[in-house]
Parts: C-alpha cells; structure tokens; sequence
C-alpha cells in the first residue's frame, strides 16, 4: 500500500514539475503572490489539479462553447486555455 502511495505521489509530483516547465500553472492553480514568501501549491498540488482541470474541461466543453458565442471578445483568452489544456495532456 505503501509503495503505491508513493508511486501515485511520485507521479503527481512529476507532471507538476513539467506543468510549471511548460509555464501552464497559472491555468491550473493560483501564482505566487508578490508579497508572499511562499507558492500557494506545492508542486503536487498542481500536478494534480492539472488532470482534473483538463478532465472539467472537456465534461463542460459544450457549455464553454456556448459562451464563447456570446462574449466573442474572450475568444484569445479561450484559446490560450485550449493551448495550455493541450500541453496538460501531452504531460500525462
């Protein structure tokens, strides 16, 4: 149980360190704030929650599709989140 345990926080540890190589983490989870001393995820964290970020994304895809017909103006912002979203799966 142990060893698996490990492998399962190995494995979320990696993909976190190549979110933030590939400077996606900010789709992920919230940066550091300039005052702080300290990041707000760990780099577990952020492997993690990249997984489940792409996962909601592509449950809810026909819904963000809706609303990128009614605000066309956020359309850049979509697209980049796309881009990130496609880095993400290359990860893992």
């Amino acid at each position: 149980m142990i060893l698996l345990m490990t492998l399962a926080y190995l494995e979320a540890t990696f993909q976190g360190t190549q979110l933030r190589k590939k400077q996606v983490q900010k789709y992920v989870g919230r940066r550091k704030e300039p005052k702080k001393r300290y990041r707000r995820r760990s780099t577990f964290g952020v492997g993690l929650d990249g997984e489940k970020w792409v996962d909601y994304l592509e449950q809810f895809s026909l819904e963000v599709e809706q609303l990128m017909k009614l605000t066309p103006n956020k359309r850049r912002f979509y697209q980049q989140g796309m881009r990130a979203a496609t880095l993400i799966r290359s990860i893992s």
